[in-house]
């Protein structure tokens, strides 16, 4: 990959990553959910409540999935070629 290249991708994921953290934030609670529906010893509890309010459910998932994740994604950002530049900006912003 060229420099050029790596640049237009660094772009255009800043230009997309609201829509890209949406997507992400969709797809684990879908397929969290799939996942116990496909496996029947999980589904043991009622969930018929928390599928009223999706926002709700997709918070939990999404949270959850962070706490259980987030030592393994600080590992990897260790791995990354330059350092995130605006890092404490970011977490000034989750708080």
């Amino acid at each position: 990959m060229t420099k050029e290249q790596e640049l237009k991708i660094k772009k255009l994921i800043s230009k997309y990553n609201d829509i890209l953290l949406v997507s992400m934030r969709l797809s684990i609670a879908e397929d969290f959910v799939n996942l116990m529906i496909l496996n029947r010893d999980d589904s043991d509890f009622v969930l018929k409540d928390l599928f009223n309010n999706k926002d709700e459910l997709n918070n939990l998932i999404m949270k959850e999935f962070i706490r259980k994740n987030r030592t393994t994604v600080i590992q990897d950002l260790k791995f990354m070629d330059s350092p995130l530049p605006d890092f404490q900006n970011i977490l000034k912003r989750k708080r």
